[in-house]
């Protein structure tokens, strides 16, 4: 189950990249319930297992274009962006200090935390697609 969403999330970032024209450097917000992933009403069934799988279709496609990711928490943490400390800094956006937990920030925040090199947060974020 967890490799379908890994690849369906893969085929969806491709089409979406194939579509929206961005640009090396462009950043890319995603936001995602794993709940809802996973079938069930948002907020009521956190999976870190399909987070974990959407974060490994969406981080690899990405990076090969050159479009950074930023993750959007959940409303535990004001919906907080999750990304590389180095677009914050490209940017000029102001990081916040907030770490995001699978019920405080959502599995799909702290699967990109943990998965991304130099994670920082953000308050908030202007991003040509998303």
């Amino acid at each position: 189950m967890y490799e379908e969403i890994r690849s369906r999330m893969e085929q969806a970032v491709s089409e979406l990249l194939a579509a929206a024209k961005l640009k090396r450097g462009d950043l890319l917000v995603i936001g995602c319930s794993s709940s809802e992933v996973m079938g069930q009403r948002i907020g009521t069934g956190s999976s870190m297992e399909a987070a974990k799988a959407v974060y490994a279709g969406c981080a690899p496609v990405l990076s090969r274009e050159g479009i950074a990711l930023a993750v959007q928490c959940c409303e535990h943490l004001n919906r907080a962006v999750i990304l590389e400390e180095d677009a914050a800094i490209r940017y000029h956006l102001e990081m916040v200090n907030v770490i995001p937990r699978l019920k405080a920030g959502g599995s799909f925040a702290t699967a990109a935390w943990n998965g991304m090199e130099h994670p920082c947060a953000v308050e908030s974020i202007k991003a040509p697609a998303g």
